[in-house]
């Protein structure tokens, strides 16, 4: 199975927190396609949590159960990843209003934060999957996945440009060898990530941001990536979710005005990569 990720690792922290600038975007299947890049450049306990699954009921599978299937089928043994939920409501909507019709109160941002702490002491990559986009409540006190991002950066030690420059030496390096057939997973054609000049190495937590290749994707995204940037939340890149595979001109104007942003609050933001619609689906 391609990985149409595998190239971003270098970017990454330790910590990811992974968001939508609309709903149904495809996080999941990026959070998935970053467990496999994760994975091939060397992370050998990967942890992905889910804060709140909404719109599902008893012991269906969620969206963190697909990351597992999906990371499994790329080649990453079920023994390496570890999959946890902090809240289940049943109805399919935001956090707040799910929870009134469930009669229940939603967990305190504090709760989260203790959980995705607990998983940075036994996991070398952290993945953590947001409902919906980057200013859905997530609990009763109006607070967002932005300001998860940011309680979870300020108790995490920044790393320091050596360790990034190190970090990424080591995962061109991977790379190199996953071309060669080693790994079993390569990168699809597509955008080149951008490394940011304002951070030479990747921050031990960062965001990543989903958004659409489809008309109005312009204005969700840099709207998503200006509330993120605000709040001082570190923006590893942004990834284009349900990718087609026909993509139309206005998809790939989207794709190509995405890959080279302008700077945004004196930052430049790289597009990771594009993640196909369904992708691993069908083991493509």
């Amino acid at each position: 199975m391609n990985n149409p990720l595998s190239a971003s690792a270098a970017l990454l922290g330790r910590t990811v927190l992974v968001t939508g600038a609309d709903t149904d975007v495809g996080k999941t299947y990026a959070t998935a396609a970053l467990a496999v890049a994760g994975w091939y450049a060397g992370r050998r306990r990967i942890a992905v949590y889910k804060p709140q699954q909404t719109g599902m009921r008893g012991e269906d599978p969620g969206d963190v159960h697909d990351v597992a299937r999906l990371a499994l089928a790329a080649g990453v043994p079920s023994a390496a990843l570890t999959v946890a939920e902090g809240q289940r409501l049943t109805e399919p909507m935001a956090p707040p209003p799910a929870a009134a019709i469930d009669g229940v109160e939603l967990l305190p941002l504090t709760a989260h934060v203790r959980k995705i702490v607990e998983l940075q002491e036994t996991h070398d990559l952290v993945l953590v999957e947001g409902s919906g986009g980057v200013l859905v409540e997530l609990d009763g006190q109006r607070h967002t996945i932005a300001d998860l991002a940011v309680a979870v950066q300020e108790l995490a030690p920044q790393e320091t440009a050596d360790q990034g420059a190190t970090q990424q030496r080591e995962a061109a390096a991977r790379r190199a060898d996953v071309g060669k057939g080693r790994a079993g997973v390569t990168a699809t054609p597509g955008p080149a990530p951008v490394a940011t000049p304002a951070t030479p190495g990747p921050a031990s937590v960062s965001t990543v941001l989903v958004a659409r290749p489809d008309l109005g994707t312009l204005n969700h995204t840099l709207l998503s990536l200006e509330a993120l940037l605000h709040r001082g939340v570190h923006v590893a890149g942004v990834v284009l979710g349900s990718w087609p595979g026909d993509p139309d001109r206005l998809q790939e104007s989207n794709r190509d005005y995405l890959a080279d942003l302008p700077e945004i609050r004196g930052e430049r933001i790289p597009l990771l990569g594009a993640v196909p619609r369904g992708w691993g689906a069908s083991g493509e």
